[in-house]
């Protein structure tokens, strides 16, 4: 027995990964499956109908209740009204002719009284009181006794001091009904008859609920009369189904409330509730078979995708060593089943990865190369051009055109302090020099006013700051915020101060304008497209490169409300350099 056990053992400890894997499936998830099948199947059925049963009584035990409430409270609206003196008074008082006094004792008893009613039951459809005394038709508040004596239901509730409760078809539709007489008769000469007409479908609206799920909800009164049914049936043929109704075919449940002597039944086929649970068996058998099959194929797919040679890994891993360090890309073939294939897939992964970060950085630092060679050109032409901006200004005096001489010198300000030589620092006192003739020469330009405010701490003038920064936020305020608004009162303005955060010393920034403004999504896009010319991703770029994480660079837009562009950055390039470091 032991050595058997040993040569089981043995056998599948020398199985491929599939096969045991394989052999674990079948027995760890398809026989218990099937076990769970066969055994289920015997006891859903009887759990289920066990359940149905117990929560339809919850259900109908509520529905009633909620019924019997309803009665009770127009039970006691009506006992109410029965004892009312005031009614009593106007309904049996000698009027002679006197119209108005009638009328007078109608609207100022009945109708209040009546309309508050309506105001406090939802349900209330209507209330009348037919009266046999020598009274006029009011509102249809008060009607003759005749208009009752033709109601087919008059009969039922003839001579019923206490409420009565029928339904009646009139006009196709569906009416409830509660009558009694008020006031003794032997006190008062007139027959007075009390009436409700409450929503039937309002009424009965627990049971409509009861009946959504195929149950059908039959209603009768002590006499066997029809109250209420959802029944597609007739009412001469579903008495007698009622009454031999089988219980092996039918769910049945039965009800009574003692306040009218209605009988309530409760049924539904079994039919219907074994379809319900065969469908759910169904459906939850075939759901776990696919559950199955899709593990399954999964396992499959998981054996033959992780079988690959250790061997072929470590050769791999000697090429990339001694291989050139320019091409890391490595492409592994697995062609055996016993070895764990995902390590390659995620070793090649890894390498592409490797190739693909030294393949960008090289590509940032070939950008960085020719940025600084793209200034370095920029050095070249500066000198023409100072030398062509001064002969134009000389030529602008002596000709006497002051405004030409005036935007000669802004634009010379404006190259000179841009260009600054082809060094990336300048510092905030050029940089603002730079911004100021910007703003100037595009004013000529415009044929509107702009209000143009600076409110600069002129200690920082000799601060280094990187040079053409300000340039394209305040193009933007310009061309994008200013330019295009309707307002009359436009204003730029540019606040720079200096600031202490985090126990350190930063320069910032506002250039804020009250232009037409931008949504969310055209912020984010400055920030994301690379324009043909020196944008914004450009500048929080550069401020990326020379500061790291160490300054801040925001736009705060609202439309028609105007723009806020926010730079922060260390006060000294010593202290960018110290934060660095610590990074």
């Amino acid at each position: 027995m032991t050595n058997t056990l040993k040569r089981i053992k043995r056998g599948f400890l020398d199985l491929g990964i599939r096969r045991k894997v394989l052999i674990i499936f079948l027995l760890m998830g398809a026989l218990p499956f099937l076990c769970y099948i066969i055994l289920s199947n015997r006891y859903t059925n009887r759990i289920i109908l066990e359940r149905e049963r117990s929560l339809t009584e919850l259900a109908l035990e509520q529905a009633v209740s909620s019924v019997d409430n309803k009665l009770v409270t127009y039970n006691n609206l009506s006992n109410f009204m029965f004892n009312n003196n005031a009614i009593l008074k106007v309904l049996n008082t000698s009027y002679n002719d006197d119209y108005f006094k009638m009328y007078k004792a109608y609207s100022d008893t009945i109708e209040p009284l009546f309309l508050t009613y309506y105001a406090l039951y939802p349900d209330l459809e209507a209330i009348t009181i037919y009266s046999s005394g020598d009274i006029h038709p009011y509102n249809n508040y008060i009607l003759g006794l005749d208009s009752l004596y033709q109601k087919d239901w008059f009969p039922q509730v003839h001579n019923q001091y206490i409420p009565t409760w029928v339904s009646s078809m009139e006009d196709g539709k569906p009416y409830l009904y509660s009558t009694r007489l008020i006031g003794d008769i032997r006190q008062y000469k007139n027959s007075n008859y009390l009436s409700f007409r409450i929503n039937y479908d309002l009424f009965f609206e627990p049971f409509l609920s009861l009946s959504e799920d195929k149950y059908d909800v039959v209603v009768t009164a002590r006499d066997g009369s029809l109250i209420f049914s959802t029944s597609d049936l007739p009412e001469e043929e579903l008495t007698p189904f009622l009454a031999n109704m089988s219980d092996t075919q039918y769910l049945k449940l039965t009800s009574f409330i003692p306040e009218t002597g209605w009988n309530i039944c409760y049924y539904k086929t079994y039919t219907s509730i074994h379809s319900a649970v065969n469908a759910i068996t169904r459906g939850t058998y075939a759901f776990g078979w696919i559950i199955l099959l899709f593990l399954g194929v999964m396992v499959l797919i998981i054996s033959i995708s992780i079988v690959t040679p250790i061997e072929d890994l470590t050769e791999k891993i000697d090429e990339v060593r001694s291989g050139d360090m320019n091409d890391l890309s490595v492409s592994l073939v697995s062609e055996r089943h016993d070895e764990i294939g995902t390590l390659f897939h995620t070793f090649s992964h890894m390498m592409g990865e490797i190739n693909h970060y030294i393949m960008v950085n090289l590509k940032h630092e070939l950008e960085k190369k020719n940025y600084q060679q793209k200034i370095l050109y920029a050095q070249i032409n500066p000198h023409f051009l100072y030398n062509s901006l001064s002969l134009i200004n000389s030529r602008a005096i002596l000709s006497g055109q002051n405004d030409i001489s005036e935007m000669v010198i802004l634009l010379s300000t404006f190259y000179r302090t841009a260009l600054n030589k082809g060094k990336d620092i300048t510092t905030l006192g050029n940089e603002l020099m730079n911004i100021q003739a910007y703003v100037k020469i595009q004013l000529f330009s415009y044929s509107e006013s702009i209000d143009v405010v600076y409110n600069i701490e002129t200690s920082l003038s000799g601060a280094p700051f990187p040079n053409f920064i300000l340039q394209p936020l305040v193009e933007n305020a310009l061309d994008h915020g200013l330019k295009n608004s309707l307002k009359k009162d436009k204003k730029l303005t540019v606040t720079v101060k200096k600031e202490e955060y985090m126990t350190m010393d930063f320069i910032s920034i506002w250039i804020e304008d009250n232009g037409c403004g931008m949504e969310k999504d055209a912020v984010d896009h400055l920030f994301s497209v690379q324009t043909s010319g020196y944008g914004m991703k450009n500048v929080n770029d550069r401020l990326r490169l020379l500061y790291g994480d160490h300054y801040m660079l925001t736009i705060d837009s609202e439309p028609d409300r105007g723009t806020t562009a926010f730079v922060r950055i260390p006060c000294n390039m010593g202290q960018n350099d110290k934060l660095r470091r610590k990074t």
